[in-house]
């Protein structure tokens, strides 16, 4: 119950206002039973406190009193119910104060009811179909809705009747008739100038553009700024930021010298992306963002993977390019979805290897090699003065989307691991950063992730607080650094606003880092400190399988991985190439295996280090430059990738011509068409020196042997008077096989023909064929089986193989059963 709560954003305070809400309706009812009056109306104040409470929180309690069928209207109508059976109590119905009380209790019903009608129109016809942020719409005439209309809800209009109450309970506690009187006149007068005073708002709003004409003002901005570069980002909105995805290339796209333009699918996600001079449109609707006009954009970039890419994907003038939001060795961030992509840029040689387990499904010659733009602002090894105190970075990642991909260390070693640090003889400094959605899927790993903040609390409180003077001054900063992200989505961002931005953060950051100390242990679970600023004051890392990992070894620092499936080291570092350069650590006690010293010790200074630390085979001028990397994104515009080319081909230099690609050689050396740009620890294996792969010819053999993609044969021969008998002589023919027959189900026998000609030819189509189930061969191998459905007084047909007449494409093909 607690987790549930926990996932809807229920805290503690949550709890204490409903409960005391339920707990005052309950008391109430018990004063009318027993008419005491003055008990009644004590209970009635601390009633509309708790409700001007919930008012406060209405994105979180509105829902939960929502879902238990106690919603505003509810609440309202039994708070005044209870006004009229005190009346019946008091026996004093039929007296005016009592019709008077009534006759308010309707008015304001109706005048709520008006009010939230109107306000919804408003509201409704308010709401283009997207939103901008750095697109002048001047020219589109939206009338604004007034703040005043915004801000007074239905929560907060409702709270309108407690004239009315109070007189009510005035009136029944021995005052004057007037009371009740004047408290109905007030509570419906409130409601009747909410409703008159929207009316206006209304008006202006229906002679407003209509979503056709909103469209069309887009599309001439479009026109006007003409995008070659789209940043396509689409994730379901809730407390799970995935934001980031798209923020690390925005600063990427802002450096590209070609322009560009950021699509977002949902409103939502909108208040968490950083501010940027890029043009920016949010289209939830698939329809809207067809009708955008895109006829300029040439290549569409995708951080991540999610349905909605179908609904841009499906333009086939705009090259497809999936460019991820990160590195990593999770079997999901290389899976065969990716083949939707035209293109899969990776920061080098060790995202090029991750797909060689889908090599069947995706080309290696749509992989793509870019470097990585981001790790400009990852800096080496700190200076010796300032390295006293060794600093440990613990960065656990997430769950994952299912528990094939429970990789996160936080529930196991992750706990042991801080207290060893915290407690250990030597001094260590500790900075917390978890993966953003890290508990949000297991509960456990959320009471770790708690568990772990107030150990490192604990720590920090027996240093004492930081000097009052830098965190007046932290505070200033991050109020100035909020404010203008607040404002950045009201205003158009150019490059100088986005300097005086960045130099904000530049400040906050030296401060913070600076103000704490050398001893001082950090969590950081908000955007600032930035991941690349934590890596810059860390010596080692601590992770799990993730895209940190990868670009943590940009640093050359040494770092360790926790393995939570207890693979050998050398099969873990098989499975995980990223770990080729550092330690491999047990997934609960012992430390890292790697020399046997446990993670305190293996902090220390670089003389603890083994050989491979460092040795990540990171080019300086890639990963430090960060230039050419976006110069590949522009160069690698205009064009198709050349299937007949070389796929390791290198990042254009700044001379090369659009489209113009070298040999890609193994190691990180400059070629005469541009440097090298290659990933991951020196244990990738690659091509000689020749330019050949070693592993090719057996790659080859053992691709034919498993696929057995068209393998032709001479047709067996048929008996005499078969119904089945092919033509003479005999055409070509092909033995139809899957790799997985198991996809396939249970289908019609047309359908299956039609899915077999598609993959020999696309114009093919069926024109014979008998109502066929599938099912996989008992011996587990991966051909084709059919079986005529059994018809009334026929015995069922044997199972056997499909043969595919193909003929000489001069007549139609026909599908056949061996016997």
């Amino acid at each position: 119950m607690r987790g549930y709560l926990a996932r809807i954003g229920v805290d503690r305070t949550a709890l204490v206002v409903l409960a005391v809400m339920a707990l005052t309706f309950l008391l109430q009812t018990v004063e009318v039973a027993k008419a005491q009056v003055l008990l009644f109306g004590a209970l009635t104040l601390v009633l509309y406190v708790t409700e001007w409470l919930v008012s406060q929180r209405v994105t979180v309690l509105t829902k939960v009193l929502s879902r238990i069928r106690a919603g505003l209207t509810v609440r309202m109508l039994a708070r005044q119910a209870l006004v009229l059976a005190l009346y019946v109590s008091m026996d004093a119905v039929g007296t005016a104060a009592y019709w008077w009380t009534v006759g308010g209790i309707t008015a304001f019903f109706v005048f709520t009811l008006a009010y939230d009608l109107v306000r919804h129109q408003i509201l409704r016809r308010s709401k283009l179909p997207f939103r901008v942020r750095n697109i002048d719409l001047a020219g589109l005439g939206a009338p604004e809705v007034p703040e005043r209309l915004r801000s007074l809800s239905m929560s907060r209009l409702l709270l309108a009747d407690l004239p009315l109450v109070l007189g009510a309970v005035g009136f029944l506690a021995g005052g004057p008739a007037a009371l009740a009187i004047s408290g109905s006149v007030l509570s419906a007068g409130l409601a009747l100038i909410a409703t008159a005073a929207a009316l206006p708002v209304l008006l202006s709003h229906l002679r407003g553009p209509s979503d056709e004409e909103a469209i069309a003002e887009v599309n001439r901005r479009l026109a006007e700024i003409a995008p070659e570069v789209v940043l396509y980002f689409t994730f379901a909105v809730g407390r799970q930021n995935a934001v980031y995805q798209a923020n690390m290339w925005l600063e990427a796209l802002e450096r590209c010298d070609r322009r560009a333009l950021v699509i977002f699918r949902e409103h939502g996600n909108l208040r968490h992306l950083e501010p940027t001079s890029l043009p920016v449109v949010s289209v939830p609707r698939a329809d809207d963002l067809a009708a955008l006009d895109l006829s300029t954009v040439r290549v569409a970039l995708y951080p991540g993977n999610t349905g909605k890419n179908i609904h841009l994907i499906q333009r086939a003038e705009i090259k497809h390019v999936f460019v991820g939001h990160g590195d990593s060795d999770k079997l999901p961030s290389s899976n065969r979805v990716s083949r939707i992509f035209d293109e899969i840029w990776v920061a080098g040689r060790g995202g090029r290897d991750r797909y060689e387990r889908v090599r069947h499904a995706i080309d290696d010659r749509d992989v793509v090699e870019v470097g990585r733009p981001q790790l400009v602002a990852v800096k080496g090894h700190r200076p010796p003065e300032q390295r006293a105190v060794p600093t440990v970075i613990y960065a656990p990642t997430w769950e994952g989307v299912d528990d094939n991909n429970y990789l996160t260390s936080a529930d196991t070693a992750g706990l042991e691991l801080v207290e060893r640090l915290l407690g250990g003889p030597e001094p260590v400094r500790v900075i917390y950063k978890p993966h953003p959605l890290l508990g949000k899927r297991s509960p456990r790993a959320a009471a770790a992730h708690r568990r772990v903040i107030s150990l490192i609390e604990e720590a920090d409180d027996r240093l004492g607080p930081v000097s009052p003077e830098a965190t007046a001054r932290l505070a200033e900063l991050r109020g100035r650094i909020e404010t203008f992200q607040r404002e950045a989505a009201e205003r158009h961002l150019t490059a100088e606003d986005l300097v005086g931005y960045r130099e904000l953060l530049d400040q906050w950051h030296d401060l913070y880092w600076n103000s704490a100390g050398p001893l001082r242990h950090h969590v950081v679970t908000d955007s600032v400190p930035s991941l690349f600023s934590c890596f810059n004051e860390s010596d080692v890392m601590v992770s799990d399988i993730s895209s940190v990992v990868a670009d943590f070894i940009a640093s050359g620092k040494p770092y360790a991985i926790v393995d939570m499936q207890g693979e050998d080291d050398d099969e873990f570092r098989r499975l995980f190439p990223s770990a080729g350069a550092g330690y491999v650590g047990a997934r609960a006690g012992g430390g890292p295996r790697a020399g046997g010293r446990p993670y305190g010790r293996a902090t220390g200074g670089a003389q603890a280090l083994p050989a491979r630390a460092g040795q990540s085979g990171l080019p300086d001028q890639v990963q430090r430059g960060g230039e050419r990397p976006v110069r590949a994104c522009a160069a690698g515009l205009p064009a198709r990738n050349d299937r007949r080319s070389d796929p390791r081909r290198p990042v254009p230099g700044p001379g090369a011509a659009v489209g113009d690609h070298g040999h890609r050689p193994s190691t990180g050396v400059r070629t005469s068409k541009g440097p090298c740009v290659r990933t991951g620890p020196s244990t990738f294996s690659g091509p000689d020196r020749t330019g050949r792969d070693p592993r090719g010819p057996r790659r080859t053999v053992s691709l034919l042997r498993r696929f057995h993609r068209r393998r032709r044969r001479a047709p067996p021969p048929l008996r005499r008077g078969s119904p089945n008998r092919l033509p003479s002589p005999t055409p070509p023919s092909l033995y139809v096989r899957f790799m997985d027959v198991r996809d396939l189900g249970k289908v019609g026998g047309e359908e299956i023909t039609n899915r077999l000609f598609e993959a020999y030819d696309p114009s093919l189509r069926v024109v014979e064929s008998s109502r066929m189930s599938v099912r996989t061969s008992p011996r587990g191998h991966d051909s084709l089986k059919a079986r005529r459905h059994r018809k009334p007084g026929k015995p069922p047909m044997k199972s056997g193989r499909l043969l595919l007449d193909l003929g000489d494409r001069s007549r139609p093909p026909r599908l056949f059963r061996l016997p």
